[in-house]
Protein backbone atom coordinates (compact mmCIF):
# COMPACT_ATOMS: atom_id res chain seq x y z
CA UNK A 1 0.00 0.00 0.00
CA UNK A 2 1.14 3.53 -0.53
CA UNK A 3 1.88 5.71 2.22
CA UNK A 4 -0.29 8.82 3.02
CA UNK A 5 1.55 12.18 4.19
CA UNK A 6 0.70 15.33 4.09
CA UNK A 7 3.73 17.54 4.37
CA UNK A 8 1.85 21.09 3.15
CA UNK A 9 -0.83 20.57 5.79
CA UNK A 10 2.02 19.95 9.04
CA UNK A 11 4.10 23.07 7.98
CA UNK A 12 1.37 25.58 7.25
CA UNK A 13 -0.43 24.43 10.95
CA UNK A 14 3.00 25.03 12.13
CA UNK A 15 4.00 27.90 10.79
CA UNK A 16 0.49 29.30 12.17
CA UNK A 17 0.24 27.88 15.38
CA UNK A 18 3.77 29.89 16.24
CA UNK A 19 2.89 33.01 14.53
CA UNK A 20 -0.27 33.75 16.21
CA UNK A 21 0.66 32.06 19.82
CA UNK A 22 3.50 34.99 19.61
CA UNK A 23 1.30 37.83 19.00
CA UNK A 24 -1.42 36.75 21.37
CA UNK A 25 1.40 36.70 24.17
CA UNK A 26 3.22 39.46 23.50
CA UNK A 27 -0.06 42.16 22.70
CA UNK A 28 -1.84 40.12 25.69
CA UNK A 29 1.36 41.17 28.15
CA UNK A 30 1.93 44.69 26.92
CA UNK A 31 -1.71 45.47 27.28
CA UNK A 32 -1.83 44.70 30.52
CA UNK A 33 1.20 46.25 31.38
CA UNK A 34 0.48 49.13 29.85
CA UNK A 35 -3.14 50.12 30.96
CA UNK A 36 -2.17 49.54 34.39
CA UNK A 37 0.37 52.73 33.85
CA UNK A 38 -2.14 54.86 31.72
CA UNK A 39 -4.63 54.08 34.08
CA UNK A 40 -3.12 55.18 37.34
CA UNK A 41 -1.66 58.47 35.45
CA UNK A 42 -5.28 59.22 33.99
CA UNK A 43 -6.48 58.55 37.93
CA UNK A 44 -4.98 61.20 39.41
CA UNK A 45 -4.97 63.64 36.69
CA UNK A 46 -8.50 63.76 36.98
CA UNK A 47 -8.68 63.44 40.69
CA UNK A 48 -6.89 66.39 41.06
CA UNK A 49 -9.15 68.47 38.93
CA UNK A 50 -12.54 66.90 39.89
CA UNK A 51 -11.39 67.95 43.42
CA UNK A 52 -9.53 71.34 42.07
CA UNK A 53 -12.70 72.60 40.38
CA UNK A 54 -15.26 71.46 42.72
CA UNK A 55 -14.11 72.92 45.87
CA UNK A 56 -13.65 76.46 43.81
CA UNK A 57 -17.43 75.86 42.46
CA UNK A 58 -18.45 75.22 45.99
CA UNK A 59 -16.27 77.95 47.50
CA UNK A 60 -18.13 80.10 45.16
CA UNK A 61 -21.29 79.33 45.74
CA UNK A 62 -20.85 79.24 50.14
CA UNK A 63 -19.67 82.89 49.91
CA UNK A 64 -22.47 84.15 48.09
CA UNK A 65 -24.88 81.87 50.78
CA UNK A 66 -22.54 83.03 53.83
CA UNK A 67 -22.75 87.16 52.25
CA UNK A 68 -26.71 86.90 51.67
CA UNK A 69 -26.98 85.54 54.99
CA UNK A 70 -25.37 88.75 56.12
CA UNK A 71 -27.71 90.75 54.46
CA UNK A 72 -30.92 88.90 56.11
CA UNK A 73 -29.41 90.75 59.40
CA UNK A 74 -29.54 94.10 57.66
CA UNK A 75 -30.69 96.45 60.35
CA UNK A 76 -33.20 98.07 58.13
CA UNK A 77 -34.42 94.02 56.71
CA UNK A 78 -35.09 93.34 60.71
CA UNK A 79 -37.19 96.73 61.19
CA UNK A 80 -38.84 96.07 58.51
CA UNK A 81 -40.42 93.17 60.00
CA UNK A 82 -41.02 94.48 62.99
CA UNK A 83 -43.23 97.54 61.20
CA UNK A 84 -44.74 95.02 58.88
CA UNK A 85 -46.52 92.69 61.17
CA UNK A 86 -48.75 89.61 59.63
CA UNK A 87 -51.44 91.14 61.88
CA UNK A 88 -51.77 94.01 59.92
CA UNK A 89 -54.92 94.45 57.22
CA UNK A 90 -53.81 94.30 53.70
CA UNK A 91 -54.67 98.16 53.41
CA UNK A 92 -52.71 98.98 56.26
CA UNK A 93 -49.72 96.29 55.36
CA UNK A 94 -49.65 98.27 51.53
CA UNK A 95 -49.30 101.88 53.36
CA UNK A 96 -46.44 101.06 55.51
CA UNK A 97 -44.76 98.89 53.19
CA UNK A 98 -44.82 101.82 50.84
CA UNK A 99 -42.66 103.84 53.88
CA UNK A 100 -40.24 101.38 53.94
CA UNK A 101 -39.26 100.28 50.54
CA UNK A 102 -37.15 103.18 49.77
CA UNK A 103 -34.63 102.33 52.70
CA UNK A 104 -34.77 98.42 51.72
CA UNK A 105 -33.72 99.13 48.19
CA UNK A 106 -31.41 101.56 49.05
CA UNK A 107 -29.63 98.95 51.86
CA UNK A 108 -29.95 96.47 48.82
CA UNK A 109 -27.93 98.62 46.41
CA UNK A 110 -25.07 99.55 49.22
CA UNK A 111 -25.07 95.69 49.89
CA UNK A 112 -25.08 95.22 46.17
CA UNK A 113 -22.25 97.44 45.17
CA UNK A 114 -19.93 97.01 48.32
CA UNK A 115 -20.22 93.71 49.32
CA UNK A 116 -22.06 91.51 46.66
CA UNK A 117 -19.53 91.68 43.61
CA UNK A 118 -22.38 89.04 41.90
CA UNK A 119 -24.91 90.57 40.02
CA UNK A 120 -28.08 90.07 41.16
CA UNK A 121 -31.09 89.49 39.03
CA UNK A 122 -33.63 89.10 41.38
CA UNK A 123 -34.69 89.25 44.91
CA UNK A 124 -37.86 88.91 47.25
CA UNK A 125 -38.40 89.08 51.15
CA UNK A 126 -41.34 87.52 51.73
CA UNK A 127 -43.28 87.32 55.23
CA UNK A 128 -44.06 83.93 56.80
CA UNK A 129 -47.52 84.22 55.58
CA UNK A 130 -46.98 84.60 51.89
CA UNK A 131 -46.45 88.19 51.40
CA UNK A 132 -44.01 90.13 49.71
CA UNK A 133 -42.49 92.95 51.14
CA UNK A 134 -39.59 93.61 48.98
CA UNK A 135 -39.37 92.54 44.79
CA UNK A 136 -36.40 94.22 43.11
CA UNK A 137 -38.08 93.37 39.60
CA UNK A 138 -41.92 93.54 40.04
CA UNK A 139 -44.48 96.09 41.68
CA UNK A 140 -46.11 94.33 45.07
CA UNK A 141 -49.87 94.11 44.56
CA UNK A 142 -51.53 95.26 48.19
CA UNK A 143 -53.41 91.64 48.03
CA UNK A 144 -50.73 89.28 46.77
CA UNK A 145 -49.75 86.33 48.42
CA UNK A 146 -46.81 84.00 47.22
CA UNK A 147 -48.42 80.68 46.65
CA UNK A 148 -46.40 77.38 46.66
CA UNK A 149 -43.68 76.00 48.56
CA UNK A 150 -41.46 78.95 49.31
CA UNK A 151 -40.43 78.25 53.28
CA UNK A 152 -37.12 76.86 54.02
CA UNK A 153 -35.49 76.13 57.17
CA UNK A 154 -32.09 76.09 56.26
CA UNK A 155 -29.88 77.99 53.03
CA UNK A 156 -31.26 75.95 49.75
CA UNK A 157 -29.18 76.25 46.11
CA UNK A 158 -31.38 75.74 43.15
CA UNK A 159 -29.92 75.29 39.48
CA UNK A 160 -32.77 76.88 36.82
CA UNK A 161 -33.39 78.75 34.00
CA UNK A 162 -35.86 81.56 33.17
CA UNK A 163 -37.86 82.60 30.06
CA UNK A 164 -35.05 83.95 28.38
CA UNK A 165 -32.97 80.33 28.87
CA UNK A 166 -30.73 82.52 31.44
CA UNK A 167 -29.06 80.12 33.26
CA UNK A 168 -29.48 80.96 36.88
CA UNK A 169 -28.32 79.52 40.76
CA UNK A 170 -31.51 80.54 43.05
CA UNK A 171 -30.45 80.85 46.86
CA UNK A 172 -33.31 80.87 49.48
CA UNK A 173 -32.57 81.76 52.76
CA UNK A 174 -34.44 82.31 56.06
CA UNK A 175 -34.30 85.41 58.01
CA UNK A 176 -33.92 85.01 61.89
CA UNK A 177 -35.17 87.94 63.96
CA UNK A 178 -32.94 89.25 66.85
CA UNK A 179 -34.56 86.66 69.02
CA UNK A 180 -34.05 83.72 67.29
CA UNK A 181 -37.76 83.11 65.27
CA UNK A 182 -38.08 83.08 61.86
CA UNK A 183 -39.99 86.02 60.51
CA UNK A 184 -39.47 85.67 56.93
CA UNK A 185 -37.19 84.22 53.44
CA UNK A 186 -35.02 85.58 51.50
CA UNK A 187 -35.01 84.61 47.60
CA UNK A 188 -32.40 85.34 45.88
CA UNK A 189 -31.22 84.67 41.79
CA UNK A 190 -27.93 85.55 39.52
CA UNK A 191 -26.35 83.42 36.92
CA UNK A 192 -24.40 80.44 36.86
CA UNK A 193 -22.83 80.98 33.52
CA UNK A 194 -19.87 82.11 35.95
CA UNK A 195 -18.95 78.44 36.68
CA UNK A 196 -18.13 78.48 32.68
CA UNK A 197 -14.75 79.57 33.62
CA UNK A 198 -14.03 76.89 35.80
CA UNK A 199 -15.66 73.94 33.90
CA UNK A 200 -14.49 75.04 29.70
CA UNK A 201 -10.66 75.63 31.02
CA UNK A 202 -9.27 72.60 29.10
CA UNK A 203 -5.93 72.71 31.08
CA UNK A 204 -5.03 69.16 32.87
CA UNK A 205 -8.05 67.10 30.60
CA UNK A 206 -7.39 64.79 27.82
CA UNK A 207 -8.83 65.18 24.03
CA UNK A 208 -11.83 64.13 25.39
CA UNK A 209 -12.13 65.30 28.83
CA UNK A 210 -14.82 67.09 30.09
CA UNK A 211 -16.10 69.09 33.46
CA UNK A 212 -19.29 70.00 33.91
CA UNK A 213 -22.00 70.00 36.54
CA UNK A 214 -26.27 68.11 36.98
CA UNK A 215 -28.45 69.50 39.28
CA UNK A 216 -30.75 67.39 41.62
CA UNK A 217 -33.13 66.88 38.61
CA UNK A 218 -30.40 64.86 36.63
CA UNK A 219 -30.30 67.71 34.38
CA UNK A 220 -26.92 69.22 32.80
CA UNK A 221 -26.69 72.72 33.69
CA UNK A 222 -23.49 73.50 31.94
CA UNK A 223 -21.80 73.57 28.87
CA UNK A 224 -20.91 70.47 27.01
CA UNK A 225 -17.98 70.20 24.42
CA UNK A 226 -19.85 67.65 22.67
CA UNK A 227 -22.89 69.19 22.11
CA UNK A 228 -24.39 72.71 21.90
CA UNK A 229 -27.83 73.69 24.14
CA UNK A 230 -27.20 71.00 27.03
CA UNK A 231 -28.12 73.26 29.81
CA UNK A 232 -31.73 72.24 31.10
CA UNK A 233 -32.07 70.25 28.15
CA UNK A 234 -30.01 67.28 28.43
CA UNK A 235 -30.92 64.50 30.76
CA UNK A 236 -27.48 62.74 32.65
CA UNK A 237 -29.44 59.89 34.50
CA UNK A 238 -25.58 57.78 34.71
CA UNK A 239 -24.15 55.84 37.68
CA UNK A 240 -22.07 58.81 39.32
CA UNK A 241 -25.39 61.14 39.55
CA UNK A 242 -27.07 58.65 41.29
CA UNK A 243 -24.47 57.63 43.23
CA UNK A 244 -24.33 61.72 44.56
CA UNK A 245 -28.30 62.42 44.43
CA UNK A 246 -29.54 58.89 45.66
CA UNK A 247 -26.41 57.84 48.23
CA UNK A 248 -24.95 61.10 49.01
CA UNK A 249 -21.10 59.11 47.58
CA UNK A 250 -18.24 60.24 45.20
CA UNK A 251 -17.85 57.73 42.34
CA UNK A 252 -13.89 57.50 42.19
CA UNK A 253 -12.11 55.99 38.94
CA UNK A 254 -15.30 54.41 37.82
CA UNK A 255 -15.58 52.91 34.34
CA UNK A 256 -19.61 54.17 33.25
CA UNK A 257 -21.44 55.37 30.38
CA UNK A 258 -22.22 58.87 30.07
CA UNK A 259 -24.99 60.90 28.29
CA UNK A 260 -23.89 60.18 25.00
CA UNK A 261 -23.84 56.34 25.47
CA UNK A 262 -20.40 56.67 25.60
CA UNK A 263 -18.06 54.31 27.51
CA UNK A 264 -15.85 56.56 29.82
CA UNK A 265 -13.42 56.99 33.04
CA UNK A 266 -14.09 59.48 35.65
CA UNK A 267 -14.45 60.91 39.16
CA UNK A 268 -17.33 63.15 40.55
CA UNK A 269 -17.42 65.98 43.35
CA UNK A 270 -20.71 65.28 44.97
CA UNK A 271 -22.47 68.13 46.63
CA UNK A 272 -25.44 66.90 47.09
CA UNK A 273 -26.72 69.72 50.25
CA UNK A 274 -25.31 72.79 47.21
CA UNK A 275 -27.64 71.38 44.96
CA UNK A 276 -25.06 69.89 42.38
CA UNK A 277 -22.81 67.51 41.34
CA UNK A 278 -19.38 68.10 39.29
CA UNK A 279 -18.11 65.47 36.60
CA UNK A 280 -14.74 65.07 35.55
CA UNK A 281 -14.63 62.40 32.83
CA UNK A 282 -12.88 61.34 29.65
CA UNK A 283 -13.41 58.80 26.97
CA UNK A 284 -12.33 55.22 27.97
CA UNK A 285 -10.78 54.56 24.15
CA UNK A 286 -8.46 57.90 24.40
CA UNK A 287 -7.27 56.37 27.49
CA UNK A 288 -6.67 53.20 25.79
CA UNK A 289 -5.25 55.23 22.39
CA UNK A 290 -1.61 54.49 23.38
CA UNK A 291 -2.01 51.10 24.22
CA UNK A 292 -3.96 51.10 20.63
CA UNK A 293 -1.40 52.11 19.06
CA UNK A 294 0.82 49.76 20.58
CA UNK A 295 -0.86 46.61 19.92
CA UNK A 296 -1.18 48.34 16.11
CA UNK A 297 2.78 47.64 16.27
CA UNK A 298 3.02 44.37 17.90
CA UNK A 299 0.31 43.12 15.45
CA UNK A 300 2.67 44.89 12.29
CA UNK A 301 5.63 43.16 13.54
CA UNK A 302 3.73 40.01 13.70
CA UNK A 303 2.35 40.24 10.57
CA UNK A 304 5.77 40.60 9.19
CA UNK A 305 7.05 37.27 10.81
CA UNK A 306 3.84 35.38 8.75
CA UNK A 307 4.44 37.08 5.76
CA UNK A 308 8.26 35.61 6.38
CA UNK A 309 7.05 32.36 7.71
CA UNK A 310 4.64 32.44 4.67
CA UNK A 311 7.09 32.97 2.05
CA UNK A 312 9.61 29.59 3.67
CA UNK A 313 6.72 27.55 3.67
CA UNK A 314 6.07 28.67 -0.10
CA UNK A 315 8.99 27.88 -1.40
CA UNK A 316 9.12 24.30 0.73
CA UNK A 317 5.06 23.77 -0.08
CA UNK A 318 5.53 24.46 -3.91
CA UNK A 319 5.94 20.60 -4.96
CA UNK A 320 2.65 20.09 -3.08
CA UNK A 321 0.69 22.83 -4.78
CA UNK A 322 1.65 22.15 -8.37
CA UNK A 323 -1.13 19.56 -8.05
CA UNK A 324 -3.56 21.77 -6.74
CA UNK A 325 -3.05 24.06 -9.24
CA UNK A 326 -3.97 21.56 -11.62
CA UNK A 327 -7.11 20.41 -10.12
CA UNK A 328 -7.95 24.04 -10.22
CA UNK A 329 -7.48 24.51 -14.21
CA UNK A 330 -9.61 20.77 -14.64
CA UNK A 331 -12.43 22.02 -12.13
CA UNK A 332 -12.31 25.51 -14.53
CA UNK A 333 -12.66 23.33 -17.70
CA UNK A 334 -15.05 21.22 -16.37
CA UNK A 335 -17.58 24.04 -15.37
CA UNK A 336 -17.14 25.82 -19.07
CA UNK A 337 -18.47 22.57 -20.32
CA UNK A 338 -15.36 20.48 -21.41
CA UNK A 339 -16.44 17.39 -19.90
CA UNK A 340 -13.91 15.30 -21.42
CA UNK A 341 -10.81 17.21 -19.20
CA UNK A 342 -8.42 14.27 -16.70
CA UNK A 343 -5.86 15.40 -14.10
CA UNK A 344 -4.15 11.91 -13.40
CA UNK A 345 -2.29 13.06 -10.97
CA UNK A 346 0.33 10.78 -9.01
CA UNK A 347 1.49 12.27 -5.60
CA UNK A 348 1.32 9.41 -3.31
CA UNK A 349 -1.27 11.71 -0.87
CA UNK A 350 -4.79 13.09 -0.42
CA UNK A 351 -3.82 14.92 -3.92
CA UNK A 352 -3.67 11.94 -5.48
CA UNK A 353 -7.16 10.48 -4.25
CA UNK A 354 -8.57 13.67 -4.48
CA UNK A 355 -7.71 13.38 -8.24
CA UNK A 356 -8.83 10.04 -9.14
CA UNK A 357 -12.77 10.89 -7.53
CA UNK A 358 -12.86 14.25 -9.61
CA UNK A 359 -11.54 11.89 -12.78
CA UNK A 360 -14.45 10.07 -11.82
CA UNK A 361 -17.04 12.69 -11.52
CA UNK A 362 -15.78 14.01 -14.97
CA UNK A 363 -16.43 10.79 -16.51
CA UNK A 364 -19.89 10.02 -14.36
CA UNK A 365 -20.87 13.69 -15.83
CA UNK A 366 -20.04 13.15 -19.11
CA UNK A 367 -22.04 10.46 -20.00
CA UNK A 368 -24.98 11.64 -17.53
CA UNK A 369 -24.99 14.76 -20.32
CA UNK A 370 -24.92 12.73 -23.09
CA UNK A 371 -28.00 10.42 -21.48
CA UNK A 372 -29.97 13.70 -20.85
CA UNK A 373 -29.54 15.42 -24.27
CA UNK A 374 -30.70 12.06 -26.16
CA UNK A 375 -33.92 12.05 -23.76
CA UNK A 376 -34.24 16.05 -24.62
CA UNK A 377 -34.64 15.55 -27.53
CA UNK A 378 -36.88 12.94 -27.89
CA UNK A 379 -39.66 14.52 -25.14
CA UNK A 380 -39.30 17.74 -27.46
CA UNK A 381 -41.11 15.49 -30.41
CA UNK A 382 -43.17 14.07 -28.41
CA UNK A 383 -44.17 18.17 -26.69
CA UNK A 384 -45.05 18.63 -30.52
CA UNK A 385 -46.97 15.80 -31.40
CA UNK A 386 -49.35 16.42 -28.00
CA UNK A 387 -49.45 20.26 -28.69
CA UNK A 388 -51.16 19.79 -32.36
CA UNK A 389 -53.49 16.87 -31.03
CA UNK A 390 -55.05 18.69 -28.24
CA UNK A 391 -55.65 21.85 -29.58
CA UNK A 392 -59.30 22.63 -30.01
CA UNK A 393 -61.09 25.32 -31.57
CA UNK A 394 -64.71 26.95 -30.38
CA UNK A 395 -66.37 30.46 -31.05
CA UNK A 396 -65.44 33.04 -27.40
CA UNK A 397 -65.97 35.93 -25.93
CA UNK A 398 -62.60 37.36 -24.76
CA UNK A 399 -61.33 39.48 -22.43
CA UNK A 400 -58.46 41.43 -20.94
CA UNK A 401 -58.52 43.92 -17.68
CA UNK A 402 -55.45 46.05 -17.87
CA UNK A 403 -53.70 48.21 -15.14
CA UNK A 404 -53.20 52.22 -16.21
CA UNK A 405 -49.48 52.77 -15.79
CA UNK A 406 -48.55 50.30 -14.03
CA UNK A 407 -45.02 50.14 -15.21
CA UNK A 408 -44.28 53.87 -14.20
CA UNK A 409 -45.69 53.16 -11.03
CA UNK A 410 -43.94 49.83 -10.21
CA UNK A 411 -40.63 51.18 -10.58
CA UNK A 412 -40.99 53.26 -7.26
CA UNK A 413 -41.81 50.26 -5.18
CA UNK A 414 -39.56 47.29 -3.79
CA UNK A 415 -39.87 43.79 -5.26
CA UNK A 416 -42.18 42.81 -2.20
CA UNK A 417 -44.53 46.07 -2.77
CA UNK A 418 -44.79 45.12 -6.02
CA UNK A 419 -45.65 41.36 -5.45
CA UNK A 420 -48.42 42.53 -2.79
CA UNK A 421 -49.70 45.33 -5.41
CA UNK A 422 -50.24 42.54 -8.27
CA UNK A 423 -51.51 40.34 -5.61
CA UNK A 424 -54.35 42.76 -4.69
CA UNK A 425 -55.46 43.28 -8.49
CA UNK A 426 -56.03 39.40 -9.11
CA UNK A 427 -57.03 38.30 -5.76
CA UNK A 428 -59.78 41.26 -6.94
CA UNK A 429 -60.62 40.60 -10.10
CA UNK A 430 -60.75 37.07 -10.83
CA UNK A 431 -62.84 35.99 -7.92
CA UNK A 432 -65.68 37.79 -10.48
CA UNK A 433 -64.41 36.56 -13.71
CA UNK A 434 -65.23 33.08 -12.05
CA UNK A 435 -68.56 34.31 -10.60
CA UNK A 436 -70.04 35.22 -13.76
CA UNK A 437 -68.61 31.72 -14.97
CA UNK A 438 -65.72 32.74 -16.99
CA UNK A 439 -62.44 31.42 -17.39
CA UNK A 440 -59.19 33.22 -16.73
CA UNK A 441 -56.43 32.01 -18.89
CA UNK A 442 -53.10 33.77 -17.24
CA UNK A 443 -52.58 36.64 -15.46
CA UNK A 444 -49.42 38.85 -17.53
CA UNK A 445 -47.55 40.97 -15.30
CA UNK A 446 -49.99 43.56 -14.80
CA UNK A 447 -53.49 42.06 -16.99
CA UNK A 448 -55.63 38.87 -16.63
CA UNK A 449 -56.60 37.53 -19.57
CA UNK A 450 -59.91 35.56 -19.31
CA UNK A 451 -63.06 34.43 -21.96
CA UNK A 452 -66.44 33.28 -22.16
CA UNK A 453 -67.01 30.17 -24.33
CA UNK A 454 -70.38 30.78 -26.41
CA UNK A 455 -72.55 27.78 -27.77
CA UNK A 456 -74.14 29.22 -30.91
CA UNK A 457 -77.34 31.46 -30.68
CA UNK A 458 -77.07 31.20 -26.37
CA UNK A 459 -76.83 34.77 -25.05
CA UNK A 460 -76.61 34.07 -21.40
CA UNK A 461 -72.53 33.63 -21.81
CA UNK A 462 -72.41 37.12 -23.90
CA UNK A 463 -74.55 38.80 -20.86
CA UNK A 464 -72.49 37.25 -18.23
CA UNK A 465 -69.22 38.32 -20.09
CA UNK A 466 -70.84 42.16 -20.31
CA UNK A 467 -72.19 41.89 -16.65
CA UNK A 468 -68.63 40.61 -15.21
CA UNK A 469 -66.94 43.80 -16.94
CA UNK A 470 -69.24 45.96 -15.68
CA UNK A 471 -68.94 44.45 -12.07
CA UNK A 472 -64.80 44.79 -12.55
CA UNK A 473 -65.54 48.55 -14.03
CA UNK A 474 -67.26 49.21 -10.27
CA UNK A 475 -64.07 47.48 -8.28
CA UNK A 476 -61.90 50.63 -8.50
CA UNK A 477 -63.39 51.78 -5.02
CA UNK A 478 -62.60 48.84 -2.73
CA UNK A 479 -59.26 48.36 -4.40
CA UNK A 480 -57.98 52.11 -3.71
CA UNK A 481 -59.02 51.30 -0.20
CA UNK A 482 -57.41 48.13 -0.03
CA UNK A 483 -53.94 49.74 -1.16
CA UNK A 484 -54.52 52.59 0.42
CA UNK A 485 -54.33 50.78 4.07
CA UNK A 486 -51.36 49.17 2.75
CA UNK A 487 -49.30 52.59 1.98
CA UNK A 488 -49.38 51.77 -1.98
CA UNK A 489 -50.27 53.26 -5.23
CA UNK A 490 -54.20 53.79 -6.42
CA UNK A 491 -55.30 51.36 -8.95
CA UNK A 492 -57.04 52.19 -12.39
CA UNK A 493 -57.09 49.70 -15.50
CA UNK A 494 -59.13 49.27 -18.53
CA UNK A 495 -61.53 46.40 -19.86
CA UNK A 496 -62.02 45.16 -23.37
CA UNK A 497 -63.86 42.48 -25.04
CA UNK A 498 -63.72 41.05 -28.64
CA UNK A 499 -65.44 37.87 -30.31
CA UNK A 500 -64.82 35.03 -32.57
CA UNK A 501 -63.14 31.37 -32.50
CA UNK A 502 -60.59 30.99 -30.22
CA UNK A 503 -57.63 28.03 -30.25
CA UNK A 504 -57.90 26.23 -26.91
CA UNK A 505 -54.18 24.60 -26.13
CA UNK A 506 -54.47 21.71 -23.62
CA UNK A 507 -52.08 19.82 -21.86
CA UNK A 508 -52.11 15.97 -22.02
CA UNK A 509 -54.43 15.71 -19.05
CA UNK A 510 -57.02 18.61 -20.95
CA UNK A 511 -56.32 21.21 -18.93
CA UNK A 512 -56.63 24.53 -20.45
CA UNK A 513 -52.78 25.58 -21.12
CA UNK A 514 -53.27 29.03 -23.32
CA UNK A 515 -56.36 30.37 -25.84
CA UNK A 516 -55.01 32.05 -29.06
CA UNK A 517 -56.79 33.57 -32.16
CA UNK A 518 -58.33 37.09 -33.55
CA UNK A 519 -59.97 38.03 -30.41
CA UNK A 520 -57.06 38.25 -28.38
CA UNK A 521 -55.51 40.20 -30.80
CA UNK A 522 -58.28 42.60 -30.97
CA UNK A 523 -58.44 42.75 -27.28
CA UNK A 524 -54.87 43.93 -26.65
CA UNK A 525 -55.27 46.44 -29.62
CA UNK A 526 -58.80 47.80 -28.48
CA UNK A 527 -57.65 47.72 -24.83
CA UNK A 528 -55.79 51.65 -25.16
CA UNK A 529 -58.75 53.56 -26.10
CA UNK A 530 -61.09 52.61 -23.07
CA UNK A 531 -60.89 55.24 -19.98
CA UNK A 532 -59.76 54.20 -16.51
CA UNK A 533 -62.35 52.22 -14.88
CA UNK A 534 -64.64 51.51 -17.97
CA UNK A 535 -65.61 48.86 -20.47
CA UNK A 536 -64.85 48.49 -24.58
CA UNK A 537 -65.71 46.12 -26.94
CA UNK A 538 -65.31 45.84 -31.14
CA UNK A 539 -68.19 45.73 -33.49
CA UNK A 540 -68.03 41.68 -33.23
CA UNK A 541 -69.61 41.93 -29.86
CA UNK A 542 -71.60 45.42 -30.06
CA UNK A 543 -73.62 42.82 -32.92
CA UNK A 544 -74.53 40.79 -31.11
CA UNK A 545 -75.25 42.75 -28.13
CA UNK A 546 -76.64 45.58 -28.69
CA UNK A 547 -80.34 43.96 -28.69
CA UNK A 548 -79.88 43.22 -25.05
CA UNK A 549 -80.41 46.03 -22.17
CA UNK A 550 -77.32 47.38 -21.96
CA UNK A 551 -76.24 51.05 -24.09
CA UNK A 552 -73.78 51.18 -26.33
CA UNK A 553 -71.73 54.69 -27.37
CA UNK A 554 -69.49 54.24 -30.29
CA UNK A 555 -66.47 56.32 -30.10
CA UNK A 556 -65.38 58.76 -32.65
CA UNK A 557 -63.60 57.06 -35.84
CA UNK A 558 -61.34 60.03 -35.58
CA UNK A 559 -59.85 58.95 -31.95
CA UNK A 560 -58.93 55.70 -33.17
CA UNK A 561 -55.41 55.85 -35.57
CA UNK A 562 -54.70 53.13 -38.15
CA UNK A 563 -57.48 50.81 -36.55
CA UNK A 564 -59.83 48.67 -38.33
CA UNK A 565 -62.11 48.21 -35.62
CA UNK A 566 -65.33 49.89 -34.15
CA UNK A 567 -65.26 50.60 -30.54
CA UNK A 568 -67.81 51.11 -28.37
CA UNK A 569 -67.81 51.96 -24.62
CA UNK A 570 -70.75 49.75 -22.90
CA UNK A 571 -72.32 50.75 -19.62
Amino acid sequence: MKSFVSISTKLIVLMLAISIASIVVTTGLAYNFADSVIKNNVKESLKDESETRGKTISSIIESRVTKLQSFTQNQVVQESFDVLIPGLDDVSFHDVLEEQLPYLHDEFNSFQLNEFEAGIRDLQIINMRGKPIFSLNEKIDPITYIKGNYKVNDATVEFTQDLDKTRLMKISLPIISDNGKQVGVMIASMGSSVFDNVLLNRFGLHETGEVYLVNKNKMMISESIFFENTPFNQKVDTFAVSECFDNGRNVEAADYTDYRNVDIFGYSYCQKDLGFVLLTEVDESSILKPITELQDKIILVGIILIVVASITTFILSRRISQPILKLRDAAKELSSGNFDVRTNIKTNDEIEQLSTSFDNMAKTIEETVSAIGKRENIIKQQGDILSKYFEEKRESYVCLVDLVGSIKITKTLNTEQKKRYGQIFTDSIVPIIKKHEGIPVKIINDAVLFYFPAPKDDDKALSNMLECCLDISKMDKELNEKTKSENLPGMAYRISSAFGIVNEAKTSDSSLDDIFGEPVNACFKINQYALPNTAVVDNSVYEKAKKLDFKFTKLDPSLIKDLEYSIFIVT
